[in-house]
C-alpha cells in the first residue's frame, strides 16, 4: 500500500499519525516453516542483506506476513539514511558480516497483512496494528520495533518530528482496509523541507534544445562563503518553466564549470539563481531529494 502526498500537516480524529522512516520499505514473508523471506518495494531480495533479522523466521508462525521499514538507528535513535546506504550497497557476505556489527539493523513494524496465512488486509487499519503490536510483542527483540503513532493531532506531531530532523510524517485512516499497489489518501505522507539558494553552473542535455537536469552550486556549510557543487535536480519544471530556463542556459555555455565537478554535463556562466527545496543537505553538503522551487533572476 502507498501513501499519496500530502500538502501540509492536518488534525483529525479519522487519522493516526506516524513517523515517516528514514529506510528501506521492506515486506516480511514467513511461507513456510523457519523460512524468511524479505523483499523491497522491487520485490527484491534482501533477506540475505540482513541477517540479524533472520531469527523472525523461527520466532513467527507460517502465514505471517508483515509491513515495515528497515532502518539503522543512531545512538540517539534517530533513522541514519547515510549507514542504511552503506548496508545497502553491500556486495558480498562478509561486508555484510562486517557492517551488522558496526550499523546494526532495525525492523520497525507498521502494519500486518496476513496472520497464520489467513488475509487480515479487509480489516481496519486500527485492528490490523494491534495485531502488529502483538506480533511485535511475541518477537521481544530490540532488532524490531512498532512504529508508534498519535491520533488526532497532525500538526503538532509534524511539529515535534519536525524539530528532531526526521523526514516526516504518514497519516493513516484508522478505518482504511490495507489495499496493496493504491495510492490514495487512506494514507498521506506530509515531508518536512528546507530550501536552499542556488546557483545553476551547468545542465545535462536532452535532445536538441533542451535540458534533462540543473548542475547546481551553492555556498558550502563551513561557513566561508565559498561555492561548491551540491548536486542536479530534474523534477518540479512545468513546460513554461523550462522555456525560460533554456533561454537562459543556451547563450551562456562556458568550456569549465566555475566550480570543480566531475559530471558529464554543458557548462554555464554563474548568472542564473534559482531556490530548491529537498529534504536536507547530507554531510558531504549534497542536496537530498531536490525538487526545483523557483527561479530568482531570469526573465
Amino acid at each position: 500500500m502507498l501513501a499519496k502526498p500530502a500538502a501540509k500537516p492536518f488534525d483529525s480524529s479519522e487519522y493516526m499519525f506516524e513517523v515517516k522512516w528514514d529506510g528501506t520499505r521492506a515486506m516480511t514473508y514467513i511461507d513456510a516453516p523457519g523460512r524468511l523471506r524479505l523483499l523491497n518495494r522491487r520485490r527484491l531480495d534482501i533477506t540475505w542483506r540482513y541477517p540479524e533479522l533472520s531469527f523472525m523466521a523461527e520466532a513467527l508462525p507460517t502465514g505471517t506476513v508483515l509491513d515495515g521499514e528497515v532502518v539503522v538507528l543512531d545512538a540517539g535513535g534517530k533513522p541514519d539514511f547515510s549507514a542504511l546506504q552503506s548496508r545497502e550497497q553491500a556486495r558480498t557476505a562478509l561486508r555484510v558480516k562486517g557492517l551488522v556489527k558496526m550499523l546494526p539493523a532495525t525492523y520497525v513494524i507498521f502494519d500486518q497483512l496476513y496472520r497464520r496465512g489467513a488475509s487480515i488486509m479487509h480489516k481496519r487499519c486500527v485492528e490490523r496494528r494491534r495485531t502488529a503490536a502483538r506480533t511485535v510483542r511475541t518477537l521481544n527483540s530490540r532488532r524490531v520495533v512498532m512504529s508508534e503513532g498519535v491520533t488526532k493531532s497532525g500538526i503538532e506531531y509534524f511539529r515535534q518530528v519536525e524539530s528532531r530532523g526526521l523526514e516526516g510524517i504518514v497519516a493513516k485512516r484508522l478505518d482504511s482496509p490495507y489495499a496493496p499497489g493504491q495510492r490514495t489518501n487512506a494514507w498521506q505522507k506530509i515531508k518536512r523541507s528546507i530550501d536552499v539558494p542556488c546557483v545553476i553552473i551547468g545542465f545535462e542535455v536532452e535532445g536538441k534544445d533542451d535540458f534533462a537536469a540543473l548542475v547546481l552550486a551553492a555556498q558550502d556549510e563551513s561557513g566561508n562563503g565559498d561555492l561548491a557543487y551540491v548536486g542536479k535536480v530534474g523534477t518540479g519544471f512545468n513546460a513554461e518553466l523550462r522555456r525560460r530556463i533554456n533561454a537562459e542556459l543556451w547563450p551562456h555555455v562556458i568550456e569549465r564549470p566555475v566550480v570543480p565537478c566531475k559530471l558529464k554535463a554543458r557548462w554555464v556562466e554563474p548568472r542564473l539563481y534559482c531556490i530548491v527545496r529537498c529534504l536536507e543537505r547530507t554531510a558531504a553538503g549534497q542536496l537530498r531529494a531536490p525538487v526545483f522551487g523557483k527561479l530568482l533572476n531570469a526573465r
